[in-house]
């Protein structure tokens, strides 16, 4: 009989626990739902009347456990690291260990007497990120929080393979930042979006080591053109993307390695030069003078040059055809060997690329 209740009270145990946990959404569900519902009867636009607002529509764990004691902790045997900053309008939970459920959430005054809500969702599982950014029109008449999905909601990753993509609300100043780690980098690209008085908008683009990069390219060039837009492309399909940076009008061009924070210039483009490109290849091309023309090629493994190849081709008058000479890993080499080499490259591969904007305004 005694084993019988004990069996009865874990299964009980179970079962309220399995309750419990279906208490709270998911970000899947919230991402299919939220926009569809509006939360009434908020009385105010104090950043925890909102989150509570909120949590009552949308329970999560992180948002129900702040808000049973809303003050900041040191994280010292705590769930949760909290931070909750009412005079900056801003509450955050992060769950501590590698694996958990977290929020941030902060409040923005409008133009037009409103305030905008934004919550960000996240599920860390080890190096697996997982989140959501939603935003909310407060109504202090009406006393309701509105969805408004905006750009940020809209954000496109710049690269297609998985890399962690997070979304870090302000809780000094009024940007948020959305930050694309890239593991081989080990840094990110952070595309910032500037509060406008209604809104976020996009700002900027911001590439650790950019001043570093224009640097280089300038040195070699001798130019002052600004480059206004960049692409990410992995040219040897290791995984870890080339930055390919450009001027407005292309004309300018350079696409860089970054390994590990160490960043290098792979190839570039000036005037009349151009990219072309084979697996694993990146090459430009472009006249070096009265009948000169030069294809430097840069070959990749691990996103790092692996060899360098040149085809330094010169117009000889009395053969009426050019004259080539063939460098490899910059040590010249025979005409014979230089023709394998270009054989071995293979065919030049199409590339499809969209370049987005580095700064507001230039797309």
């Amino acid at each position: 009989m005694k084993m019988k209740k004990a069996f009865l009270l874990s299964v009980f145990s179970l079962l309220l626990a399995v309750a419990h946990a279906q208490q709270y959404v998911t970000i899947d569900q919230l991402g299919d739902d939220w926009t569809k519902k509006n939360i009434t009867g908020v009385k105010d636009g104090n950043i925890l009347t909102l989150v509570t607002a909120f949590n009552k529509v949308w329970r999560t764990a992180p948002a129900t456990d702040l808000l049973k004691n809303p003050v900041t902790n040191d994280s010292e045997g705590d769930a949760y690291n909290v931070v909750v900053d009412r005079p900056n309008g801003y509450v955050s939970a992060y769950e501590l260990g590698d694996d958990g459920e977290s929020f941030e959430a902060c409040v923005w005054k409008r133009d037009n007497g409103h305030r905008l809500f934004a919550y960000v969702f996240q599920r860390l599982v080890g190096l697996s990120v997982h989140q959501i950014i939603l935003f909310y029109d407060y109504d202090p008449v009406k006393k309701t929080l509105t969805p408004e999905p905006n750009e940020l909601n809209r954000f496109v990753a710049s690269f297609d393979s998985y890399h962690p993509v997070t979304y870090h609300l302000p809780r000094q100043g009024k940007d948020v930042t959305v930050k694309e780690y890239f593991m081989g980098w080990g840094t990110a690209i952070e595309h910032v979006y500037r509060w406008n008085g209604m809104a976020p908008q996009f700002s900027q683009v911001k590439v650790a080591k950019m001043a570093e990069m224009l640097d280089v390219y300038t040195d070699l060039y001798d130019d002052l053109s600004a480059f206004a837009k960049y692409t990410l492309y992995d040219f040897d399909g290791d995984g870890n993307p080339e930055l390919w940076l450009s001027s407005e009008d292309e004309e300018s061009q350079a696409i860089y390695s970054i390994v590990n924070e160490d960043v290098e210039m792979l190839s570039a483009t000036y005037f009349k030069t151009h990219f072309f490109f084979h697996a694993n290849t990146i090459a430009s091309a472009g006249g070096c003078g009265t009948g000169c023309y030069s294809t430097q090629y840069v070959i990749l493994k691990n996103s790092k040059p692996a060899h360098t190849f040149e085809d330094f081709q010169e117009w000889n008058l009395q053969k009426e055809d050019m004259d080539h000479t063939y460098s490899y890993d910059e040590e010249e080499i025979s005409a014979k060997e230089g023709g394998r080499i270009l054989k071995s490259l293979g065919k030049v591969k199409e590339v499809k690329i969209h370049f987005r904007p580095l700064f507001a305004g230039t797309e």
